[in-house]
């Protein structure tokens, strides 16, 4: 939230309740070691180093760099260093095992959690050496592709401390399932240690297509969202929601739904998510009079769901679009009719169970004015540019990173005590944002007017009191500057939108570092930890995706990728509804224990391909998907599997989200839980409504007409139909009690009405108004 000296005594509650319920984080969180200062710099160093290595060589920082500068008549050559792309793999990866043997314990006993014993040192080192002997020798192994007997040493060392780091950060689940994975593979090809080395060590495995994405593209995101959680965007969201909607019946937990899904897009992490916006709905929903276990189910319900809403959908979905050849921004569209059918299921379930406890709206003065938060709305700005970017296809890092410039620029404008009209400084920030949107076309008029913009701006210090010499003046004049020079350059909109972010960075750090008032300072620890959070945070999607990647390279060496999934079809006879409930099955158990990442991995590999199969030769799957060659049954294949990966996360026995709420709640896990799977009743339902009915992702429309505009329109309206006669079904109550025969039958109407077909749907409808009626007719139904 941003930071602001006389805050409305509703923030000043918020507040309180944050921090009483932060103690309980405590409960969830994974247990790592409290270093001594020299170790704790060396991680904060670490955590640095690959954030810096990401922006100059992953993301091609120092290219561009070195364009400007030619650009100037300046050619500075080192700048112009290139790498190739798995030699910056190998370097992060030498951080990452360095970060997860010093942080993370064998295990989390307290004597392990005090000092770093002498093998952890060792394995840190060993974990260093053995990443980083791939940087020093890839250069030669892609120019004659032989591999000597220290490859192989190396090769198999990286593989077992990948797998023991993986286990340390994530559990014992995934480096088990790759562990099996890997000694099936050795034993297939007959212990040919230098091809299963140059498979999963030079190739595939480790360095594969999962690890490629998280360097590429995941981890921009990643240092984004930590980035927001810093600087009090996310906060302030959190804030506002609650705000907005916490007057309201069942307002605390439907602002929860709305904040949790926006913040959910941006972490795409369920446990995180819950473990930041839970700190301020959870209390709220208990105040309101929700029980804990209810209380403690909306939050990871919401949660879980922001890795299903565009336009950031968590890190699996990056993969997914890599996996298929579908670029990001087509899945994201893809992604709209689910996400919204997912958090109206739950928004319904919520309602209905509000009414039937007979909650009601809190006192307005628990909340702040919502003046104040209209006020600050323009801090949502990084998400509508990134938004933008995304749809209009602008590569993900880059609208990740560029969208970061903005969020630093509109977090210093929102901290009141630094003076200045907030309205204009607002103002500047639009339109600077919309200019570096505009071509090259007109790029020398666009830096002259960013040029007397500047200007003006720091002349209006000298004759009004709307602007004054201090930290905001000197962001936005840095910011204006920056864009008017790379314009009058003739930079590329990417190269800008990329440099924008990273200048940003530091920009902050240097206004920061030199500002007296307190809000500066704080802005500046917050720049500064948000780079050391970002590296620290990004071990676990990272390990996730090299452990993965190693059950891929497994599949791919030893043919197992083709043959599996006949064998699921041969195994279901066929059917393709019992494969469809063989794969949720196998997805929703796989995710219990393996992070969301490496369970899409390992489903679309396995099962999606057996889904594939099932309708290959039928319309309209096999057509492909309009302007791609993927077919129309594989995008939904792999959907399908995705959702119910994700779903792992609140479903019983494990379900890690709903634990992280029950802990904050206070409430039984087991009760949480089922509520959980109850609200999330959508996206299990979902999933099977989106197979049969392909239309729904919107881009697998081969030609729209009036007719398939209103067969979408049929379909997403008879969903939401859907969800609603069963949450009428499940909650027992509509208007009134329901009894239970009646409840039975409508779960039997909801059920068969998921198939879409006109007369359920008529049908379901029809008992929907006529229980209405008779109800308010009779008093019970």
């Amino acid at each position: 939230m941003p930071d602001i000296d006389n805050e409305p005594k509703g923030l000043e509650e918020l507040e309180e309740l944050k921090e009483i319920e932060e103690e309980k984080i405590e409960v969830v969180l994974e247990k790592t070691r409290t270093l001594t200062p020299k170790l704790e710099t060396l991680i904060k160093i670490a955590a640095i180093l690959i954030g810096i290595y990401e922006i100059l060589f992953i993301f091609n920082f120092n290219y561009t760099l070195y364009d400007m500068f030619a650009r100037m008549g300046l050619k500075i050559g080192f700048l112009k260093t290139t790498l190739q792309t798995k030699q910056g793999e190998a370097f992060v990866l030498a951080m990452i095992l360095l970060i997860t043997y010093l942080l993370y314990p064998f295990r989390k006993r307290e004597e392990e959690l005090r000092k770093v014993p002498f093998y952890d040192y060792i394995l840190a080192a060993l974990g260093v050496i053995s990443s980083l002997y791939l940087f020093a020798v890839y250069q030669r192994y892609a120019e004659f592709a032989e591999v000597y007997t220290l490859d192989v040493v190396f090769g198999v060392l990286a593989i077992i401390l990948v797998l023991e780091a993986t286990r340390r950060v994530l559990g014992w689940v995934l480096p088990l399932v790759v562990t099996i994975f890997l000694i099936y593979g050795i034993q297939n090809i007959g212990f040919n240690w230098v091809r299963f080395t140059q498979q999963l060590y030079f190739d595939e495995g480790i360095f594969g297509i999962p690890f490629f994405v998280m360097t590429i593209y995941v981890f921009a995101f990643v240092f984004f969202g930590a980035f927001l959680l810093k600087i009090g965007i996310s906060d302030y969201i959190t804030e506002f929601m609650i705000t907005l909607f916490g007057k309201r019946p069942g307002g605390p937990a439907k602002s929860a739904v709305v904040s949790s899904g926006l913040m959910g897009t941006v972490s795409g992490s369920s446990v995180a998510n819950v473990l930041t916006t839970g700190t301020f709905t959870i209390p709220l929903m208990k105040k309101a009079g929700y029980p804990p276990e209810i209380a403690g189910a909306v939050e990871p319900v919401a949660s879980t769901g922001g890795q299903l809403m565009p336009p950031i959908m968590g890190a699996a979905a990056f993969i997914m679009a890599e996996f298929l050849g579908v670029p990001y921004n087509k899945l994201i569209i893809a992604a709209v009719i689910p996400a919204l059918v997912y958090y109206s299921g739950v928004y319904l379930f919520i309602d209905l169970e509000t009414k039937r406890l007979g909650l009601k709206g809190m006192p307005s003065e628990h909340f702040a004015p919502l003046s104040y938060f209209v006020r600050k709305l323009y801090i949502l700005l990084p998400i509508a540019v990134i938004t933008v970017a995304l749809v209009w296809g602008i590569p993900p890092h880059i609208s990740a990173i560029s969208s970061l410039g903005i969020a630093i620029w509109v977090a210093w404008i929102a901290k009141d005590e630094i003076k200045g009209h907030e309205g204009l400084y607002v103002g500047v920030v639009l339109l600077t944002t919309l200019l570096m949107f505009t071509g090259k076309s007109i790029a020398a008029p666009v830096a002259g007017a960013m040029v007397l913009l500047s200007l003006a701006l720091a002349g209006m210090a000298f004759v009004t009191d709307m602007v004054e010499f201090n930290e905001k003046l000197y962001i936005s004049l840095l910011f204006m500057l920056f864009v008017a020079l790379t314009k009058y350059l003739g930079m590329s909109k990417e190269q800008i939108l990329l440099m924008s972010g990273v200048m940003g960075i530091v920009f902050s750090l240097i206004v920061g570092y030199v500002s007296k008032s307190e809000g500066g300072k704080k802005m500046y620890e917050a720049t500064y930890q948000s780079m050391i959070d970002a590296g620290k945070t990004s071990t676990s999607v990272m390990l996730a995706a090299a452990s993965a990647g190693l059950i891929q390279g497994v599949l791919t060496m030893t043919g197992l990728v083709t043959s599996l999934g006949y064998r699921l079809v041969d195994l279901t006879a066929g059917n393709l509804w019992l494969l469809l409930l063989l794969t949720m099955v196998f997805s929703l158990i796989l995710g219990m224990g393996v992070p969301t990442t490496a369970n899409y991995i390992i489903t679309s590999l396995v099962a999606a391909p057996a889904i594939y199969n099932a309708v290959l030769g039928l319309q309209p799957y096999s057509s492909p998907v309009p302007g791609f060659g993927t077919p129309i049954a594989l995008l939904a294949a792999h959907f399908f599997v995705f959702y119910f990966g994700i779903l792992a996360d609140v479903t019983p026995p494990v379900a890690l989200a709903s634990y992280a709420g029950s802990a904050l709640a206070g409430g039984d896990f087991w009760k949480t839980a089922m509520n959980a799977v109850k609200y999330a009743l959508a996206g299990y339902i979902g999933p099977y409504i989106y197979f049969t009915h392909p239309e729904m992702f919107i881009i697998t429309v081969q030609e729209w007409s009036a007719r398939i505009a209103l067969t979408v329109i049929y379909d997403f309206g008879a969903t939401l139909l859907v969800m609603y006669i069963l949450a009428i079904s499940l909650t027992g109550w509509f208007e009134i009690p329901i009894r239970k025969e009646f409840r039975a039958v409508l779960a039997i109407i909801g059920l068969a009405s998921a198939t879409l077909n006109p007369i359920p749907v008529g049908l379901g409808l029809v008992a929907v108004l006529g229980i209405k009626f008779l109800g308010r007719k009779k008093g019970e139904a």
